[in-house]
């Protein structure tokens, strides 16, 4: 039996790749559409590494409404897996509390997703010509295992610049649109910088 050329089984394992390669593309795409979605705000990048080739990377910064830490957010971080309960605040989502299990953590929030989430309270004093002023800040550090998405050239550079102007609000510059899967998975559907929502519609 004559074996096929080099090229021919070239071509053919090419194809099986590709079709492969087709096929995740598709399940991921299937699964983003079907997850729930949610808004975080972002926090603003320095300039100079915002802008990554043809991909902008961000920072999820969520408020913390009150200025208090959500429910169990500040405990020690043991590097353990866990769930991130999220809960909307008007056309937003915030974090409403941290736990070991999804059933504890959707007693907090009626999302939750697959991450890590810390609280932290910055004291800061201001001094004038009276007393001292104390202030107390809670700011909250949150991965849910995305931190990119990937623009055409033209897009990344109008959302760099975008990202890069103050709000005359004090609001963040953006929010990252993300889906929740049911397996708890965070994926990237579009970023929404001023009035502009950009759609991860390359898949």
């Amino acid at each position: 039996m004559k074996l096929p050329s080099a090229p021919v089984r070239i071509l053919a394992a090419a194809a099986v790749l590709a079709a492969g390669l087709v096929g995740m593309v598709v399940r991921e795409n299937m699964a983003r559409d079907a997850g729930q979605e949610v808004r975080i705000a972002l926090a603003g990048y320095d300039p100079r590494s915002l802008l990554q080739g043809h991909y902008v990377q961000f920072n999820l910064s969520p408020e913390v409404p009150g200025g208090q830490c959500p429910p169990t957010s500040q405990r020690r971080f043991t590097g353990e897996p866990e769930w991130v309960a999220l809960r909307r605040t008007g056309d937003h989502h915030v974090v409403a509390g941290v736990a070991e299990s999804r059933r504890e953590a959707a007693k907090l929030g009626e999302v939750v997703a697959r991450g890590t989430a810390l609280c932290s309270v910055a004291t800061s004093v201001r001094m004038g010509d009276g007393p001292a002023v104390t202030r107390e800040e809670a700011r909250i550090s949150l991965d849910l295992g995305v931190d990119r998405i990937h623009l055409d050239q033209a897009q990344a550079e109008a959302t760099e610049a975008d990202l890069r102007r103050a709000r005359p609000d004090g609001g963040p510059p953006g929010y990252a649109v993300l889906s929740i899967g049911r397996d708890g998975r965070a994926r990237v559907k579009g970023l929404i910088v001023g009035k502009r929502r950009i759609d991860l519609d390359w898949f």
